[in-house]
């Protein structure tokens, strides 16, 4: 017995090894490939020893700058890996059987903070529905379990027939269909087509709701159709001052390129205000609360946009990702959500 444990724990540590052995081949072709483009010389060894002491993946080596930062500076950013290690440690789940992996699920619970009228295809009866769609005219449709954006788009009204049709595909399907929200005048300066929104990453114990680190979103383009902002949709990120809810710095996109303009508008990103600011923290800390008490959800990132009257929630991202609070020159907040994690 003791032969065959023994021969089993020598075959996966031989699969162990020869997995990291192909993971690191990939890498490397990954890094080199991204210093060609970049046109830096960075030794494949510091990438190694940054992801020793941070557990990063290439993309986040070169997407935190990490090149030309020391090891202390290096140290102070939340990883994927990083992110995963507290998420268990304080219990918080996503999966799309729950709460925060549902969009039917998240707007019967947090309806009060939508500001929008939607429908639950599924739920409603044919006629429910297209009545629904002829009264809006124009309306979102999500895939309720997917995330970054992906399958959303317009429907236009134009007959009963079709707005039957459109039932009938989504019925069944994990959909939720969305009145298309008015956005407040000042963000249309940033982009009219599409409702740019603001993320604001938060921390929440028994005791109070702690704001990490906040980023605008917009959508680079203005074509026909196009109506998200998330950065892997195409969209652009915007560092901004949690305290001021002005742009800081310039926007960047996925491959890390940096826009002072809007490249649509034309409008200067640093210094721009977004609007209602301490309504939108108002409405945030109200958001995390409750995210709190119901599935207790600590960490969260609430996706915030801008109405002419209050501050809508588009979603909540349990789990959020370290992207668009960290990319762009933005501070490193894993020290902070390691401290705030003893406290639940």
């Amino acid at each position: 017995m003791a032969r065959k444990i023994n021969l089993r724990h020598a075959v996966h540590v031989c699969a162990q090894r020869y997995r990291q052995y192909a993971q690191d081949k990939r890498d490397k072709e990954e890094f080199e490939r991204r210093c060609k483009v970049l046109k830096l010389d960075i030794p494949w060894k510091d990438y190694l020893r940054a992801r020793k002491q941070t557990g990063c993946g290439v993309r986040e080596y070169f997407a935190f700058e990490f090149y030309n930062k020391d090891d202390a500076l290096r140290d102070s950013f939340l990883t994927l890996k990083r992110h995963d290690v507290i998420a268990k440690k304080v219990g918080d789940v996503n999966l799309a059987i729950t709460i925060p992996g549902n969009k039917v699920l998240f707007n019967m619970l947090f309806g009060e903070f939508l500001r929008r009228k939607w429908i639950n295809p599924t739920a409603a009866s044919p006629e429910a529905f297209v009545d629904f769609v002829r009264q809006q005219g124009e309306v979102l449709v999500k895939a309720s379990i997917i995330c970054s954006g992906q399958g959303i788009y317009k429907y236009r009204y134009t007959d009963e027939a079709s707005a039957r049709a459109l039932y009938k595909d989504l019925y069944g399907g994990g959909y939720v269909v969305e009145e298309v929200l008015r956005q407040h005048p000042e963000m249309d300066r940033i982009n009219p087509h599409v409702i740019n929104t603001v993320r604001v990453a938060t921390y929440t114990d028994a005791d109070d709701v702690h704001i990490l680190a906040t980023a605008l979103r917009t959508a680079s383009v203005s074509r026909e159709g196009h109506c998200v902002d998330n950065m892997k949709a195409g969209g652009l990120g915007c560092p901004v001052d949690a305290e001021s809810g002005k742009i800081w710095a310039p926007a960047f996109n996925v491959r890390l390129e940096r826009f002072d303009v809007h490249p649509v508008t034309g409008t200067a990103f640093v210094g721009f205000q977004l609007p209602m600011w301490d309504h939108v923290l108002a409405t945030v800390r109200s958001i995390a609360r409750k995210a709190y008490l119901l599935p207790q959800c600590h960490y969260l990132g609430s996706d915030v946009a801008f109405t002419p009257d209050a501050p809508a929630v588009i979603e909540g991202n349990w789990q959020q990702g370290c992207d668009i609070i960290e990319y762009g020159g933005q501070k490193g907040i894993y020290h902070e959500l390691l401290r705030l994690s003893d406290k639940r």
